[in-house]
């Protein structure tokens, strides 16, 4: 086994994302005049800009400004190691059956792998993000979201993780250990 420290991994490496859209609360619409209600949903856009990677939430009908769609979406990670892989954008629109749909509000999250990969168990939990408006880029709201990593497949992460529960095993003197003389 190596001597050196292992490196910390601020890319993904190969493996899953799960990626959970649970709520969002403060999203004002953009119904004519303040009448009717608005009804989101959220477009989730992961990866680079040349091969993004697209998933679309349910519409929560008559939801006004605090939907509802505790979604979850898997998102293999196959290119690992690349800063383009850590880019996340939500934008959440209003669907209109009148009209066009009109996106509402939106929240980007850079340098994602750093984040997720430092936590526990590779795992966020729920956490709130800002939605800011499409116009005047102020905030809207907030979206809650959280996000699990699950490597496969890439062996200098999986050595990495064993050198890492290496270094943190506390390992019993011998006269504690069952049977030692």
């Amino acid at each position: 086994m190596s001597k050196n420290k292992p490196q910390k991994f601020n890319n993904f490496p190969r493996g899953v994302l799960r990626l959970g859209v649970a709520c969002a609360r403060g999203i004002r619409g953009d119904e004519i005049l303040g009448l009717g209600r608005s009804d989101p949903y959220a477009k989730i856009i992961f990866g680079s800009p040349e091969s993004p990677q697209e998933f679309k939430t349910e519409t929560d009908r008559n939801a006004a400004s605090n939907p509802y769609w505790g979604e979850w979406f898997t998102i293999p990670i196959t290119v690992p190691d690349i800063s383009e892989n850590n880019n996340l954008l939500i934008q959440i629109y209003n669907r209109n059956h009148l009209r066009h749909d009109n996106q509402i509000g939106y929240c980007r999250l850079l340098n994602l792998g750093e984040k997720v990969m430092s936590c526990e168990k590779f795992s966020t939990g729920e956490v709130w993000h800002a939605v800011y408006d499409p116009g005047n880029h102020m905030p809207r709201g907030e979206i809650l979201l959280s996000f699990r990593f699950e490597p496969m497949g890439d062996l200098e992460f999986e050595k990495w993780v064993l050198d890492q529960v290496t270094a943190h095993t506390v390992q019993k003197p011998l006269t504690q250990i069952k049977g030692a003389a």
